[in-house]
């Protein structure tokens, strides 16, 4: 048995306003086409629905039955069609953004308040990963837009140039270049470096920086956590290359020293990414068009 749910809705508005004439003006057709839904529908189920008294209209007791259900069905309908246009209206739905911990800490504040002011029914998930993890989550479609530090991307990644962030030479104040007024890249050479973890964005730019001026650096440990570094640095244990907000307190503090550098500041590309051949959702293409 399958119901057709035109006849079922003609059916549902006449029970409900009790009025065939009632039915046909909500459903904007004629009186005689109600009456043929509700005839078809009767010989589809081989059931009564109705039973006339004059011009008045009362459910059987199969038809009240019916009528519960198909109340129910198109309160479904309903609440359906009021999410989708939610949804297309962006004044519901969802948002899932990957990035870097250093990035969701100092980068991401100011995206998501513009994101927010303009469509603030969208809830949007920001989540922490390192680089790589985000490309490839974005893939798996467990993000719906990445943005990290730029790393070698897959061909099923579109990528769009977002900004340039500055990173910085970092020693303790104790280091003998703590006193200098400019350090070139190749001082570096002998120097223990603490990097981030493999498939850190960060990592790769560095190393290629490191690699451009041919300096194999003596890297003295990987480390996933950034306050791990700036703490093993404070230290003496080493120096790092690290994202320049990040040391905003240990140099306001006197624990870190920024060293300039005599081929100037370290700028590494930020960029957004986003599966390449699907259909983005209303909220992913608000959020990208924020940077159009």
């Amino acid at each position: 048995m399958r119901i057709n749910l035109n006849q079922l809705r003609a059916f549902f508005l006449a029970s409900r306003e009790k009025s065939i004439t009632k039915a046909a003006e909500v459903l904007y057709v004629s009186q005689p086409a109600v009456t043929m839904q509700i005839k078809a529908l009767e010989e589809d189920l081989d059931l009564k629905l109705f039973t006339r008294y004059g011009k008045a209209l009362e459910l059987t007791d199969t038809g009240r039955v019916l009528f519960g259900y198909a109340e129910r069905i198109f309160e479904i309908v309903e609440e359906m069609e009021y999410v989708l246009k939610g949804h297309a209206e962006l004044s519901q739905g969802s948002l899932v953004i990957g990035t870097t911990r250093s990035f969701a800490r100092h980068l991401m504040p100011k995206i998501l308040s513009r994101f927010q002011e303009r469509h603030p029914g969208v809830k949007v998930y920001l989540k922490e990963a390192s680089s790589t993890s985000i490309a490839d989550g974005v893939i798996a479609h467990e993000f719906n837009v990445g943005i990290i530090a730029r790393i070698p991307f897959r061909s099923n990644l579109s990528v769009v140039s977002y900004s340039k962030e500055e990173f910085c030479l970092v020693v303790p104040t104790t280091h003998r270049f703590a006193t200098m007024q400019t350090v070139h890249m190749t001082d570096l050479i002998k120097e223990p470096i603490i990097i981030r973890e493999d498939g850190s964005g960060s990592r790769y730019a560095i190393l290629s920086l490191l690699d451009s001026y041919g300096i194999k650096p003596s890297v003295l440990l990987e480390a996933e956590s950034v306050e791990f570094i700036k703490q093993y640095v404070i230290q003496g244990r080493g120096v790092s290359i690290l994202y320049r907000p990040d040391i905003r307190l240990e140099t306001q503090l006197g624990l870190l020293k920024p060293i300039n550098l005599a081929e100037g500041p370290i700028q590494i590309q930020t960029d957004m990414i986003f599966a390449k051949g699907i259909d983005l959702n209303p909220p992913t293409k608000a959020f990208l068009s924020l940077f159009e």
